[in-house]
Parts: structure tokens; sequence; C-alpha cells
């Protein structure tokens, strides 16, 4: 019975879809122009694939070549904000769910070059110059078909809109980036494919404001705490830093923790031995105001490393080609 509902609601949902793209894409007055280079960085499915940090990336390249980038992101995750904020202190990150008012605020205000669309392939009321499209290697187009029967937000053949296609993960997916490619030529003929990886750099130890070492952790055996689209690769990650996981507790994508949830997850811990805990920087942002003990909560419930990671692509020059170039 939940199978027959949520194929129904599937087609409501396609059919929605497709009655407000057409009715953008009929009145060409409705999809606006500004004055500057718009890259949209996006997926298919939902979350997962890699958006922020290819966005944040992007951001520090385009800075790096003396160019002026902003953010325009809608703001659903607020996590996904504060960790950019992190990441890019001298970078604007404009929030609004009205894309065009704020792209058109980024070009007068910050006088941006460069309008770095964060989730924006189904945004198509704003014109962009560049359409990138991040697929998970580990999964590549989700179970189920449409939401909210499975994961995809669009059709595969919607996909032939993309002009480059990332593959993110693909060091962890790396068996099936053969058959995603072949599929990906299917929809578009000529598609332009580039590979990354989600590389470990180093420990945050943000209580006591340090770096710690990937090896650190080396032989030890940890507990895992994840609220993000894709929970399988971040644990993967973490074993292939020499760990053995003995608790992995996963949360909806965006998961707004609670007190409690936390002290029964340390309890959980305690109970199998663990001392070390380790997340990720979105989680983190979510868990901060309750691991510092704001608004009269408890204090000290557990110390996490946050493990931060550095995107990185198989062909970098010529994907920042493909961007700056009109």
């Amino acid at each position: 019975m939940k199978r027959v509902v949520a194929t129904f609601f599937s087609m409501i949902y396609l059919a929605l879809l497709n009655l407000s793209q057409a009715c953008t894409r009929r009145l060409p007055n409705r999809i606006k122009k500004v004055g500057a280079r718009v890259i949209s960085v996006g997926n298919i499915t939902w979350g997962g694939t890699g958006k922020t940090p290819l966005v944040a990336r992007l951001c520090q390249d385009l800075a790096e070549m003396g160019k002026r980038p902003a953010i325009l992101t809608r703001g659903y995750g607020k996590d996904e904000v504060l960790e950019l904020k992190k990441r890019l202190p001298n970078i604007p990150i404009l929030v609004g769910r009205d894309r065009v008012k704020t792209a058109r605020e980024a070009v007068a205000k910050h006088q941006a070059e460069f309008l770095i669309l964060d989730d924006g392939f189904q945004h198509i009321r704003l014109h962009r110059d560049l359409d990138i499209v991040n697929i998970n290697s580990t999964s590549p187009f989700g179970p189920g078909g449409l939401i909210p029967k499975g994961t995809l937000r669009e059709p595969l053949e919607n996909l032939k809109r993309a002009d480059v296609f990332v593959l993110t993960k693909s060091n962890i997916g790396s068996k099936n980036l053969h058959w995603i490619k072949q599929r990906l030529l299917e929809i578009k003929p000529g598609a332009v494919i580039f590979e990354a990886v989600h590389r470990p750099v180093q420990f945050m130890d943000f209580k006591r404001n340090r770096f710690v070492p990937l090896e650190s952790v080396k032989g030890k055996k940890v507990a895992t705490i994840s609220g993000i689209g894709d929970p399988y690769s971040f644990e993967k990650t973490v074993e292939s830093l020499g760990t053995e996981i003995l608790l992995a507790a996963r949360f909806d994508d965006h998961h707004g923790y609670t007190v409690q949830e936390l002290k029964d997850f340390m309890r959980r811990a305690k109970e199998v031995g663990i001392k070390e805990v380790i997340t990720t920087e979105k989680d983190f942002y979510r868990m901060e105001p309750l691991l510092k003990g704001k608004k009269g909560q408890d204090e000290n419930l557990f110390n996490p490393l946050v493990l931060q990671i550095e995107f990185e692509l198989a062909d970098e020059e010529d994907f920042l080609r493909r961007c700056v170039n009109p």
C-alpha cells in the first residue's frame, strides 16, 4: 500500500515539476539575466553529492585567480551556510529563496563577477552560463525513482540540460564509474565528465581549538555520528584512516539534534567502550550549541573530532577553464 501511495505522489510531483518548468520556458521574460557569469552547482538527487565542497573549492580557486565570486544559496540547510562562511570568510554569501534578487544584490553591493548558484539545477528562473551537476558515484541515481518514492528530483533525461558532470566520491564508488559514464553519454552524447574525490585532510578539535592529524585515530575503535545525505561514504572514509567503527549513528539529512539524542548516543558509545567520536563539519555546526551548553543545556556532552575534507578534481585546470571562459 505504501508503494502505491508513494507512486501516486511521485506522479503528482512529476506533473507539477513539468508544468512549472514549461511555464518558465514558454515565457522568456521570466528567465532573468544579470551582469555576471552565473555557474550553477546542483544535483538530480536529494543530498549527498558534495555540492558544498565543490562550491567552496570553486570560489577559492576563482578568488586566487583574482576574480570576485559570490555564492547564492537558498539556505535550506543552515549547516551548509555556516560551513561555507567558516571556509570562505571573505566571499559574499547571499541567502534567499529568490535567486534573481540575491543575484542582483551580489552584483550591485559586492561587484561580483561570478555568481555560484548553490543547488541551482532545478532553479531555472535565473539564467546560467554553466550548469554543473554533481553525481555521487556510490549511489548515482538513488533508489526508487522520483521523490517521494525515491530520491530523484527530476527524471534522468533532464540531465541533458547539464553542461558538465562531476562524479564525486569516485574513489569510494570506483566500481560504478564506467556504467555511470555510459548512462550519461546515452542521455547526453558528448557529455563532459570529471571525476572528483573527497580527500580527508585533518581533524579539528574545536573545544581545544587545534588541528589533529589523521594518523591520531589509526588503530582505534571509534563511534561516528552523522545526519547527512550520504553517511556511507563518510563512514568508509573514516574506516580508510585505519579505524574500526563500533557504533555508527545515522540521522536524516540536516537533522536538528537534541540534547537527549546526544546523551543517548554517548551512553551507547560508553557501553561498548568507545571514547573517540568522529563527525562531519555540517553535523558539528548543528551540534555545537548543545555541546557548548548554551540555553541552559548540559555542558561537555562530548568533544568530537570533526573530519575536514578537501574536494579534489582529477583535471582541475580544464574544469576551471570551462568555468571561467564564456
